[in-house]
């Protein structure tokens, strides 16, 4: 029996939920994270995911928990 626990997935969609419910831009979110907007866009439509640190910062710049993010 595989007791492996799978790790959560990124969701884009619920990281724009989370940046929209707290009435926040894509470009506002990049300020906070020290990244380009076309990043936020990118986590935002899965083209790629925010790597260990960014998605640190990207969580307290959202003040949200990592669960609010992923699936």
């Amino acid at each position: 029996m595989d007791r492996a626990v799978k790790s959560p997935a990124f969701s884009g969609q619920k990281l724009k939920q989370a940046r929209i419910k707290r009435g926040l831009t894509q470009a506002e979110v990049a300020a906070r994270v020290g990244v380009s907007p076309v990043y936020i866009s990118q986590w935002e439509n899965d083209r790629h995911a925010p790597n260990g640190v960014h998605a640190v910062l990207l969580l307290r710049a959202l003040g949200c928990e990592l669960e609010e993010v992923t699936e």
